[in-house]
């Protein structure tokens, strides 16, 4: 995985990111509608931390990519006909996942998506859920490509952008596993690591269904 857990002492350095990211798309096409201090607040930053949920990319002059992960969303979402009935536990949601413009189309933000089902899979999550902001093409078309789904549009509140319409996207795991025969939990392979990866090489696994070369 290219993500990895921010440490606690990183909190200036994660907040400096996304307000610098802030800066960097306004007058952009895309909306995003997040605003300094009013979303992602530092509070949920710092909490987000706290809790193991805020994972960054690290590049050659500091982070380049963060997106926090966890199983909380808006109560908008209920209501909603998702593809799978589950409760809220075995649902993963991401928020706030934001990529450097100097490192934009690059693939990225594809390696981060790519990382969030990882992570959903090894827990043992039924579905990643999402909500975008009506508008936010470019990150419509980056879930789109990675397989998510276009599930239904509703007026949500949030505190950076109001009562205003958002597009909800699913991605079912379950779908996707079976699709590929994958045995997610294959006791018997020898290189498989507690965060999902692997240390067997590629080319000597004699597992072919092997989940971490997803």
């Amino acid at each position: 995985m290219l993500l990895r857990k921010a440490e606690k002492e990183e909190f200036p350095t994660v907040q400096t990111f996304y307000w610098d990211l802030i800066d960097q798309m306004e007058g952009q096409k895309d909306t995003v509608g997040w605003k300094k201090g009013i979303y992602p607040t530092d509070e949920f930053l710092k909490e987000s931390i706290d809790n193991g949920e805020l994972y960054v990319i690290d590049g050659s002059e500091g982070i380049i990519a963060s997106v926090i992960v966890n199983s909380s969303w808006n109560e908008g979402y209920e209501g909603i006909t998702w593809g799978i009935a589950c409760p809220r536990e075995e649902i993963l949601v991401p928020h706030a996942l934001g990529v450097s413009a100097k490192e934009q189309r690059r693939g990225i933000g594809k390696a981060v998506v790519k990382d969030i089902l990882r992570m959903a899979r090894i827990s043992g999550k039924k579905a990643v859920r999402l909500d975008l902001l009506s508008g936010n093409e470019a990150a419509e078309k980056l879930y789109l490509s990675r397989g998510f789904r276009f599930v239904a549009e509703k007026t949500m509140y949030y505190a950076d952008t109001g009562w205003t319409k958002y597009r909800m996207y699913e991605y079912l795991l379950e779908a996707d596993d079976q699709a590929a025969g994958k045995d997610l939990f294959w006791k018997g392979c020898p290189g498989s690591l507690p965060d999902g990866s692997c240390r067997t090489p590629e080319e000597t696994c004699n597992n072919p269904s092997c989940s971490a070369r997803g």
